[in-house]
């Protein structure tokens, strides 16, 4: 097989423009020239070709396959396991973004419309969830997290809803420069904390300091409310204890 640019472009599917860069790159060059001196592709260079559309179809970058093809000694076997982990993870990564796009539009389909700004913090809260459960773990037992941040779709549609009520609430207590002591904040946060399916006492009671309770809070939410909602968390703790004479 001998074949001119555009010929070997058209039978193996792609253009004269990847075909000249590939050259330029030293990654695949035409070892042969014809009568008119044109450089013409062999075989060898379809053999090639082939290999480099394998290994970009494995993710490799351009750079990393040229020295994968001049390295005689090199090991396929391990750069297989080593891209097979990699694509794991990407489609991991990509599972947990169509999993939160699939809960943001359930969401959405309930309340109608969401603002731009509740769609950002709505979706850091699900994309942060891994972290958020570690930093519980510290804290509370499997099963406590498991209620809080649910793994099955049904309760994770209630805990949307619940953060959908978290921040709106407190964006809107904010804009209206209500303090975190006022009687509304205090009801709102009370009502929310007693809508999450675990005990009331086990936040209450927690064996850590109310400071540790707090860095919990802080982690998950948006830093221009952390100040704010921590403050409203002090002062209702701080009342519940009193209340129980503690």
């Amino acid at each position: 097989m001998e074949l001119t640019i555009g010929k070997f472009a058209k039978a193996v599917n792609t253009t004269i423009r990847t075909l000249r860069h590939y050259e330029k790159i030293g990654l695949l060059v035409p070892s042969k020239r014809n009568e008119l001196n044109q450089k013409i592709y062999t075989g060898d260079e379809l053999k090639k070709f082939y290999n480099i559309q394998l290994l970009k179809s494995l993710n490799l970058p351009l750079y990393e396959i040229k020295q994968r093809l001049e390295d005689p000694e090199y090991s396929f076997k391990e750069m297989l396991e080593i891209q097979e982990a990699l694509l794991l993870d990407k489609r991991d990564k990509i599972n947990m973004s169509l999993g939160m796009m699939t809960r943001i539009k359930a969401l959405l389909n309930e309340t109608g419309d969401l603002t731009n700004e509740d769609f950002m913090l709505l979706m850091n809260s699900i994309r942060l969830e891994e972290d958020q459960r570690k930093i519980l773990n510290r804290y509370f037992s499997i099963d406590t997290i498991d209620a809080i941040i649910p793994k099955s779709k049904s309760q994770q549609i209630a805990l949307d809803r619940l953060n959908m009520r978290l921040l709106s609430f407190f964006q809107a207590a904010i804009h209206n420069e209500l303090t975190p002591e006022s009687h509304e904040v205090q009801r709102e946060l009370k009502e929310i904390i007693e809508m999450l399916p675990v005990p009331l006492e086990e936040f209450y009671n927690s064996n850590n300091n109310l400071e540790k309770q707090l860095g919990i809070i802080k982690a998950i939410l948006p830093v221009n409310m952390t100040e704010f909602l921590g403050e409203a968390i002090r002062v209702l703790f701080n009342s519940h204890h009193e209340g129980k004479g503690e």
